[in-house]
């Protein structure tokens, strides 16, 4: 039994613009209205104001192993890279809640591109990493890009390498298998990574199943890492943990004049050295 309303010639109209001032603990606060698109992640604006200036955007898609789409309408490789960034840096954990940033008016001529791509999409762009090797095609060349822009410091850099663990409690990602963590057998992945401590870069990354030993592919990844580096870019130190302390690996080192730190296992002959040095 609603009644229907006559509007009043006298009414105010829905969309207020002008600006509204009141007084609030002795504060005079004034509120005003724009018609421009507004964005709570527009401060991620001078993230992508630095890439646009640095070129890494070129490098970007010069490295992305997909090709070039046959339709005006499609979505580049670059553009869905893109967005998919945009949506790490804005807390995403899933492909749906990149995809969330398509209601987001404000994303794509932040990111320069036309639209955020749906999570069908993106699911089918990430197809195109067919293999470790694609990988390495991809994000090689990405790695020397950025070790390229590094300054010259006569002293040289200290470079960290660590073997950790990143814990995925539902275990249905590829490559996550049971292994050893610090709660105990969990699924997980089992990384290498390289940092550079002077800028707290990372300087090369490999990603291997949970169940990997720690020396698996150490060799292989510094060898990766030594050939990326620029040769304006020297290592004064290489520290690392237990998980680099295989012989060859050593023996590398030794043989480049690289100066290392190595946390070493306690196998029962350290054990031994080391209680008849302490005697």
């Amino acid at each position: 039994m609603k009644r229907n309303q006559c509007r009043s010639e006298n009414a105010p109209h829905q969309s207020v613009t002008e600006a509204i001032q009141f007084e609030s603990a002795d504060r005079s606060i004034q509120i005003e209205f724009t018609d421009q698109k507004l964005s709570a992640h527009a401060g991620t604006a001078t993230f992508w104001s630095f890439l646009q200036s640095s070129g890494w955007r070129e490098a970007l898609e010069r490295a992305l192993p997909h090709p070039a789409p046959t339709s005006n309408n499609a979505r580049t490789a670059l553009s869905k890279a893109l967005g998919f960034i945009q949506g790490l840096l804005c807390g995403a954990k899933k492909l749906t809640h990149v995809a969330y940033w398509r209601r987001d008016p404000m994303m794509p001529p932040l990111l320069g591109i036309k639209r955020v791509a749906s999570q069908s999409t993106l699911s089918r762009f990430f197809q195109g990493f067919t293999s470790a090797g694609a990988n390495l095609a991809c994000f090689q060349p990405l790695f020397k890009w950025y070790l390229h822009r590094l300054p010259n410091r006569p002293e040289g850099y200290a470079l960290d390498l660590d073997s950790t663990r990143l814990l995925h409690e539902d275990g249905h990602q590829q490559g996550v298998k049971v292994g050893y963590t610090r709660v105990g057998i969990k699924p997980c992945l089992h990384p290498l990574l390289a940092i550079l401590s002077e800028v707290r870069m990372v300087a090369g990354f490999w990603l291997r199943p949970g169940d990997t030993a720690c020396a698996n592919h150490a060799l292989g990844f510094f060898r990766e890492l030594w050939g990326n580096l620029p040769k304006h870019v020297r290592l004064r130190v290489v520290r690392a943990d237990a998980g680099f302390c295989p012989a060859d690996l050593l023996a590398l080192w030794e043989e480049l004049r690289v100066k290392f730190i190595v946390a070493a296992r306690l196998t029962r002959p350290v054990k031994s050295q080391l209680c008849g040095e302490t005697r």
